[in-house]
């Protein structure tokens, strides 16, 4: 692992990866990326925000981890792309952000630190299965899928949600918003949260940090355009998708601003849609088919510049006529 130039940890060979180093990255991917130190500044993000909920983080990511060896490691999910994603931390981020989603939605209790451990080691058996067969990248989903699934039954199993207000009226200010926007990606929407987010992305690549707060920036504009309520604003929540989106688009898709720019727009008109619209909360759900969609976008404009290239109609040709 180096850090703008200088090597902190040694670079290992696949084999070689530690499972605290496994752990790290799996917190560093909550914004898709790999690296020790980022993970660590992430942790101390969501501390700023709330010690319950950073130890949740961390354990999560601990108990995902470890599902990851142990399935990794039978004839079945031991290929090279499931140790691949495991030794990067990939299968074990979607257990960290439900560790901090279910400590953002219910009282700190007994039956929470139960369901961390239990949902923690389903969500990341999905994730092994979902890197094992899914010819698709799953990014966020089977966190969402399992807390969305959960969400039904959590008074069933003695989980009491936080009594949440209503977003309240105030003033909006665009580069406190935008910070906001990235401590909400780790529910921590804080200022201070926000800036150690950011500071984690810089470490890792300055290039990303920049798509990051770009894509923070574009969702508090269009927010504050149509008049969204400025609580909403002011603490990230509108924003938070739109900084995935801009950032894993850049990541995973092409390190394109263009296209990072269209995944936010993308997946923070789903998100407001889905929190209007779906009988859960929408948490990444933005995010996730945001991308999805720029991708299959993707796929359809290969086929309509394929199309072009082999003597389809022209937009300057005159059209014909029958006959």
């Amino acid at each position: 692992m180096s850090i703008w130039g200088h090597e902190l940890l040694p670079t290992l060979d696949d084999s070689a990866v530690p499972m605290w180093r496994q752990c790290l990255r799996g917190l560093s991917c909550c914004a898709f990326q790999t690296n020790e130190l980022t993970g660590v500044i992430f942790v101390a993000a969501v501390l700023v925000y709330s010690w319950h909920m950073a130890v949740l983080f961390v354990l999560a990511v601990v108990v995902g981890t470890v599902t990851a060896v142990v399935l990794s490691s039978t004839t079945l999910f031991g290929t090279a792309t499931v140790t691949g994603y495991r030794d990067a931390g990939i299968l074990g981020f979607n257990a960290a952000l439900m560790g901090l989603a279910l400590g953002n939605f219910f009282v700190l209790d007994v039956a929470l630190w139960i369901t961390v451990v239990v949902m923690a080691a389903f969500v990341a058996a999905v994730t092994v299965v979902s890197a094992r067969w899914l010819p698709f990248p799953f990014l966020a989903a089977p966190f969402i899928a399992g807390f969305w699934l959960l969400w039904p039954v959590t008074t069933t199993i003695g989980l009491h949600e936080v009594a949440l207000s209503a977003w309240p009226v105030q003033s909006t200010s665009y580069l406190p918003a935008t910070i906001a926007s990235m401590g909400s990606t780790l529910f921590a929407p804080v200022g201070w949260a926000g800036a150690l987010f950011l500071l984690g992305v810089l470490v890792s690549n300055w290039r990303h940090a920049v798509v990051a707060a770009g894509g923070g920036l574009i969702a508090v504009a269009l927010a504050i355009h149509v008049h969204v309520v400025g609580g909403a604003i002011m603490s990230g929540y509108v924003g938070f998708n739109a900084v995935l989106a801009a950032l894993v688009v850049y990541i995973v898709v092409a390190p394109d601003l263009r296209l990072a720019a269209l995944g936010a727009f993308i997946a923070t008109w789903i998100f407001s849609y889905m929190n209007r619209s779906f009988p859960a909360p929408a948490l990444a759900s933005g995010f996730v088919l945001g991308v999805w969609t720029v991708m299959a976008l993707g796929w359809l404009n290969v086929r309509f510049v394929t199309a072009r290239a082999t003597g389809g109609p022209s937009s300057t040709e005159e059209p014909t006529t029958p006959g």
